[in-house]
């Protein structure tokens, strides 16, 4: 009888360290991965790691802070082109774009900005020709509210090489002069081409700018001469079909957006007025999906 529990007793031990182990293993093979997995899962997100760019970004700022324009200019520049992939690149072009528009639509001095003294016989488009600008950068960045000219009156202007950017993905539009940075603006509203919901995204397209448009208040057609013109919406049409630049209304205002009816990229008031006034007939223009 004893022997018979004895038995009884190693058979039972047996067992349950065969089935224990069968379960500590099927245990540790499936079911633990997966809790472990659950609790991953269920922590936060860790914090990403910190930007080695941000000292650079804060020593390109410190120009600007101290009001030094032409300083900030160079010192942002060279950020970008240094550290593309910084989280500070984005708000460095805004305050690029920012600098850049400033000294170019300003009689403020810059290296690059030339003087053209008026001559008996020169009207304002005479002098644009002669510049290969435009009259309504030369009204803007001299100040002008009419376009009578004096004799020996002293005109800045800015050589430029402008080409346009525009990404849909990214929702903006840039600006390049000499194939370089210098100016983005955000779309705030997409019913161009492939942006459009349901249609199919076209790949990669070069254009023009097809011409500049602007509209008065009343709904007329006005150039840069008219008082109307600087309150006027824009529109900056393309070769690419569909793509006209358009302005929205100021926000709280209840104007409603003088879309194109082929669609096009909606930009604030201000971005379509630079952009109006910087590009010219003829501007290379990219369109990416």
């Amino acid at each position: 009888m004893v022997a018979f529990f004895v038995k009884t007793l190693i058979v039972l031990v047996l067992a349950g360290v065969i089935f224990g182990g069968a379960a500590f293993y099927t245990y540790e093979l499936f079911f633990r991965p997966e809790i472990e997995l659950k609790k991953e899962k269920e922590l936060p997100p860790p914090p990403p790691p910190p930007d080695p760019s941000l000292p650079a970004f804060a020593a390109a700022m410190e120009p600007f802070a101290q009001g030094d324009l032409l300083a900030a200019r160079e010192a942002l520049a060279r950020f970008i082109e240094q550290n593309p992939h910084s989280l500070k690149v984005d708000e460095a072009r805004d305050k690029l774009t920012e600098i850049n528009t400033d000294l170019l639509f300003s009689t403020k001095p810059a290296p690059e900005k030339q003087v053209y003294v008026v001559r008996r016989g020169d009207v304002l488009t005479r002098v644009a020709r002669s510049t290969k600008t435009s009259p309504e950068l030369l009204m803007r960045a001299n100040g002008l509210t009419g376009t009578m000219l004096r004799i020996d009156q002293r005109l800045f202007y800015t050589p430029t090489d402008f080409s346009v950017v525009i990404s849909l993905k990214d929702a903006k539009v840039t600006v390049l002069n000499f194939g370089r940075f210098f100016a983005q603006y955000r779309i705030f509203d997409q019913t161009a081409g492939g942006a459009r919901k349901g249609a199919p995204v076209q790949g990669r397209r070069t254009g023009k700018v097809a011409d500049r448009i602007a509209w008065a208040p009343d709904g007329g057609r006005v150039i840069f001469s008219d008082p109307e013109y600087a309150q006027a919406d824009f529109w900056i049409t393309l070769t690419v079909p569909g793509h006209t630049i358009y302005s929205l209304p100021s926000e709280g205002s209840d104007k409603k957006p003088n879309r194109p009816p082929t669609g096009g990229l909606g930009v604030s008031a201000k971005a379509a007025s630079d952009l109006a006034v910087m590009l010219s007939k003829g501007t290379p223009t990219t369109i990416e999906p």
